[in-house]
C-alpha cells in the first residue's frame, strides 16, 4: 500500500469548527465520496492542529492517486471549501494540498540495527 501525506492551511482558523463540520459523517456528499474512492484511495484521513491540515492517503500497491475532483459535485465541493483553504507558503503555484516528504520511518531503522 502506498501512502502520501499532504498539508495545507486554514485560511483562517476561526472557521475551523465549521470546516470541520463540514467533513463529519453525512455531511460529505455521497458523491465526493465515491470520487475519492475512484480516484484510487483506500484510505484518507485529515488531521488539524491549529491551523494546519495534514491528510493522509493511502492506495493499493504503489499507485499514485488520480484526480478526485472528476464529478460536477466533486467540483462544487471544492469550489466550497475553498474558502476555508489556502497553501502552505512552500506550495507550488496551483497546488492547493501540498505533498509532504517523508523523512523518518522506524521501521528502516529497527531494520538497520537488525541486520
Amino acid at each position: 500500500m502506498a501512502r502520501q501525506v499532504y498539508v495545507l492551511d486554514l485560511s483562517d482558523e476561526t472557521l475551523a469548527e465549521e470546516y470541520e463540520q463540514w467533513h463529519r459523517p453525512g455531511n460529505v456528499p455521497a458523491r465526493v465520496l465515491q470520487d475519492i474512492v475512484d480516484a484510487g484511495n483506500l484510505v484518507m484521513e485529515i488531521y488539524r492542529t491549529g491551523d494546519r491540515l495534514v491528510m493522509i492517503t493511502e492506495t493499493e500497491g504503489n499507485a499514485q492517486p488520480q484526480d478526485r475532483t472528476g464529478s460536477a459535485e466533486s467540483q462544487a465541493w471544492e469550489a466550497q471549501m475553498d474558502r476555508f483553504q489556502k497553501p502552505v507558503p512552500s506550495a507550488a503555484e496551483g497546488v492547493k494540498w501540498q505533498p509532504a516528504e517523508c523523512i523518518f520511518m522506524l521501521a528502516e531503522h529497527l531494520r538497520k540495527d537488525i541486520e
